[in-house]
């Protein structure tokens, strides 16, 4: 049981948090975060294959780390393509 109120938005981060973990439970994908080239076309990749949740500027203008959410079919075609 999670309590929450809309109306004072009490307690909705852990039920997204909950959702999202039920979600990648019962998918079979996982979340992790990836060192990604921004002069590269992972990025964009990641887009399209995956679920884009955030991504980090690390300061050096040329990477960034991005939280996704992808499958392992997913995630084994970008190591494929781009480790």
């Amino acid at each position: 049981v999670i309590p929450i109120s809309a109306l004072k938005q009490h307690g909705l981060e852990v039920l997204k948090e909950k959702i999202e973990e039920a979600v990648v439970k019962y998918t079979g994908k996982q979340t992790m975060t990836l060192k990604v080239q921004l002069n590269s076309p992972q990025l964009a990749w990641l887009y399209k294959e995956a679920t884009v949740q955030a991504v980090d500027d690390v300061g050096d203008d040329c990477t960034a780390n991005v939280k996704v959410i992808i499958s392992q079919a997913a995630y084994g075609r970008y190591r494929k393509l781009f480790q």
